[in-house]
């Protein structure tokens, strides 16, 4: 036996940590996604988790709840954006629409 103090003791069972790229990247495009970035952040986020869950689920790497965040939060600022897109598009339509129906019309 020798006598290095660095060496773990008999028995002991260490667990790797493993690389967790994906789902940070994730977490932190879904962050951006929600608060600054929008679309430009969200698709990123929700492809970045969907990669981090699935190394997660095969034991390629750690940090599953971060990839589910990140990609949560992804779908939320793009369900948001898609719905202030159509929002804008009805606005118009309607204004347009009643433009058009006065006398004298556009």
């Amino acid at each position: 036996m020798s006598n290095n103090p660095y060496q773990n003791p008999p028995g002991a069972n260490f667990q790797q940590e493993l690389p967790q790229g994906m789902a940070v990247a994730s977490l932190v495009t879904g962050i951006l996604s929600l608060t600054l970035c929008g679309l430009f952040t969200a698709i990123p986020a929700i492809i970045c988790g969907h990669i981090g869950v699935k190394q997660a689920d095969r034991g390629e790497a750690s940090g599953r709840s971060m990839a589910m965040a990140g990609m949560i939060m992804g779908y939320v600022s793009l369900a948001l954006y898609l719905l202030a897109i159509i929002a804008y598009v009805v606005v118009v339509v309607v204004i347009v629409g009643a433009a058009a129906a006065q006398p004298g019309g556009f």
